[in-house]
């Protein structure tokens, strides 16, 4: 019974929202929280790919595996 508690608490941490559904034009698509790291959904010209963002380090996240301050670098990483 305690496993499955434990489960349930950790499950509510994650929360997902479709920004570009209301804007269009956005770049990102969706993302999710999952507690310490958000996965972010971002918009490319040829297609989709996924950061992430760390609520401990402040940091976002490429695909590549790289991490700065900055989203726009992780973006571009990811979708260049």
């Amino acid at each position: 019974m305690f496993k499955v508690a434990a489960i349930g608490i950790a499950m509510a941490a994650i929360f997902s929202d479709y920004p570009a559904f209301l804007k269009h034009g956005g770049v990102i698509e969706a993302y999710t929280d999952r507690g310490p790291i958000i996965e972010m959904i971002v918009r490319c010209k040829t297609g989709t790919g996924i950061i992430s963002y760390s609520k401990i380090d402040h940091k976002y996240c490429s695909s590549k595996m790289t991490c700065s301050t900055s989203r726009d670098t992780a973006i571009a990483q990811t979708c260049g």
